[in-house]
């Protein structure tokens, strides 16, 4: 197996760390990092400086990453909004999506993030004519698209809690032929799977899952759904013309980009993504696939131990008979084994039959290796006293 970790500094800096949250925010290779030094070392300045060298050198990149970003999610027939993360796209696209919405239900699945759900509820907690309702896998999803009226649902590729699958391609099918907008969260595929808007109208995920700095985030939309929606948010650099009481927009993408842009993010991402590219999902999905493996054989072997997911699974939930998954994980993050617990802001998967309140997370990345995973077994053999008793 290669040494992916030498392609990240922090492994450098932390020679013993284990990372297992990689669900929660990924480490940034060497030359994300670099491409933020080199932006604010010979060229950071605003976009609003346009009439200048560095200003046009500044425009380009960010216009070469918006180009980029479409090719990488298919988005030739959508537009690209850039974003501070996931949680800021959802938002937008609800609040934006509210006054042009058909009457009917939102299906929201239970194991979305909160970002995913309670935009929702905010948004249409007053409407008469939009009731939201759940669904828990796709067979329940595709029967309430045919039995019920839906304007929307929202569902994420890959979720953050257990490691649920839909078939994109076929529930967007039906979403089409009942006119649905089908909202796709990608915030957790994006660094593993391939992503596209090909199979929804709608796409939302953050830079900094997927090896690429924190404070971005991207909003793509189909452009037949794109041309029917106003700003949800406001400022400068998106206004045409203002008259007293009145204004006028500007007819292009920075009409939904008010403000100075996180240049030297939205710069890192196009970094972040063309180190996806150049090791290929194939070679990320082969090597996490066979830690998984090696993590589920070994953490199976252990007693006491219930596993929630599945051999194979790049998110293990689990928990250790009579003991909180607080405790296990605050007793590893102790010995520099970084692991999660509680429901992951996932709260309606409470609702779910046989889904505990709370669970160890262990959520992998290509950069894991099996001695991380001997690593964190032993961790839990030699836990003192309170999980004497386990082994």
């Amino acid at each position: 197996m290669k040494n992916w970790k030498i392609k990240f500094p922090m492994f450098k800096n932390n020679k013993n760390i284990v990372y297992f949250d990689n669900s929660a925010l990924t480490f940034k290779p060497y030359l994300v990092i670099e491409k933020g030094n080199e932006f604010y070392e010979k060229y950071s300045i605003s976009t609003r400086t346009a009439n200048s060298i560095l200003g046009i050198k500044v425009i380009q990149e960010i216009e070469e990453t918006r180009k980029n970003v479409s090719s990488f999610i298919n988005g030739q027939d959508g537009q690209i909004i850039f974003t501070s993360g996931t949680t800021e796209s959802l938002n937008l696209i609800v609040k934006m999506l509210s006054p042009i919405i058909k009457e009917g239900k939102i299906l929201l699945s239970k194991f979305n993030h909160s970002s995913n759900i309670v935009p929702f509820i905010e948004n249409f907690k007053i409407s008469k004519k939009v009731l939201i309702d759940y669904f828990e896998d796709e067979n329940d999803l595709i029967e309430k698209i045919k039995s019920d009226t839906i304007s929307i649902v929202s569902l994420s590729q890959m979720t953050n809690n257990y490691n649920v699958k839909y078939d994109l391609e076929n529930i967007y099918k039906y979403c089409k032929t009942k006119n649905i907008i089908l909202i796709n969260d990608a915030a957790q595929a994006i660094a593993h799977e391939k992503v596209s808007l090909e199979n929804c109208d709608v796409i939302a995920f953050s830079a900094n899952k997927m090896y690429g700095p924190t404070g971005v985030g991207v909003l793509a939309i189909k452009n037949n759904l794109f041309e029917k929606l106003e700003p949800a948010k406001w400022g400068g650099g998106q206004v045409h013309n203002i008259d007293y009481c009145t204004w006028t927009s500007n007819t292009n993408i920075s009409k939904f980009e008010p403000g100075t842009h996180n240049i030297c993010g939205i710069l890192q991402l196009n970094e972040a993504i063309r180190f996806v590219q150049e090791i290929g999902y194939e070679e990320i999905q082969s090597v996490e696939k066979e830690v998984a493996n090696y993590l589920y054989d070994k953490l199976s072997g252990l007693k006491n131990i219930e596993i929630k997911s599945n051999r194979g699974d790049i998110i293990t939930l689990f928990n250790v008979k009579n003991i909180p998954s607080q405790d296990i994980a605050s007793y590893l993050g102790h010995k520099n084994i970084y692991v999660r617990s509680g429901l992951f802001c996932a709260q309606m998967t409470t609702k779910i039959d046989n889904f505990e309140n709370s669970y160890v997370r262990v959520s992998l990345s290509f950069y894991n290796n099996f001695k991380d995973v001997d690593t964190f077994i032993n961790a839990l053999k030699e836990g003192g006293e309170f999980i004497d008793y386990l082994f």
